[in-house]
């Protein structure tokens, strides 16, 4: 599938959804699951959890993915951005409690995010929008090739779960809390802006997967402009000139 981005291309005009059928499937399975089981769940969740517990509990996961931002950030050529990430994880790991507070921002300890995919996208010889084709995942949701593979990195090379491999511990006591958490937080973070893409679209899934794209895209443009935003410009003419 990775192959697929050198080869097509399709740029920004559209999304490129080989596999429709199937992703149109799986969609209305997850849509599905979701009307039934994780949105009311979401909904009890807001209403009744603190305000201050949702802040904690979205604190300790994103302490949880920093050690996985920092090694994305050396493959991607930032190790001194990668000491500050790993600087917030000790710092909110121990002062923080696990995770559940903040402290390492008010101390000048910046958060950031980092994927595979997007170490992927940085790297890439074609435009951002272009992710390979198109997937819809399985209690996952949008995404495309170039992101699924880094799903599949980013889990590879998490300590936590290599951490449990060699105390030899199932991993799903890990993964799946984690995974459960992780899903009710960002339910909970995108419910309204989802509930008003799906009342103001004619194609749901059309409209989720555009906003995807486009959502997607704009991040790994402006990394890639921070890191060479002379080569990116040189780039996209050098595009409009073949095109």
């Amino acid at each position: 599938m990775l192959g697929g981005c050198a080869t097509n291309d399709t740029g920004a005009a559209e999304v490129w959804d080989p596999i429709e059928v199937p992703n149109r499937f799986i969609f209305s399975i997850n849509r599905a699951i979701d009307i039934i089981a994780i949105r009311p769940v979401t909904v009890l969740y807001k209403e009744w959890t603190p305000a201050g517990a949702q802040r904690g509990v979205h604190n300790v996961l994103g302490n949880l993915g920093e050690p996985v931002t920092a090694i994305n950030e050396v493959v991607q050529g930032d190790p001194g951005r990668a000491v500050t990430t790993l600087a917030r994880f000790l710092v909110n790991s121990t002062l923080g409690i696990a995770g559940l507070f903040d402290v390492a921002t008010p101390l000048g300890l910046s958060k950031t995010k980092e994927g595979a995919g997007n170490t992927l996208g940085m790297y890439a010889g074609v435009e951002p929008e272009n992710g390979g084709p198109y997937l819809v995942l399985p209690l996952a949701g949008p995404s495309n090739a170039r992101d699924a593979a880094g799903l599949l990195a980013d889990y590879a090379v998490d300590p936590f779960r290599i951490l449990t491999v060699a105390l030899n511990v199932d991993s799903l006591l890990y993964s799946g809390p984690k995974y459960a958490a992780t899903v009710l937080d960002t339910r909970s973070r995108t419910m309204y802006a989802l509930d008003d893409l799906e009342k103001n679209s004619v194609d749901y899934y059309a409209a989720l997967r555009s906003a995807y794209t486009q959502q997607r895209a704009e991040v790994i443009r402006k990394k890639r402009e921070k890191t060479d935003s002379r080569g990116e410009l040189d780039r996209r003419d050098n595009l409009a000139l073949v095109r």
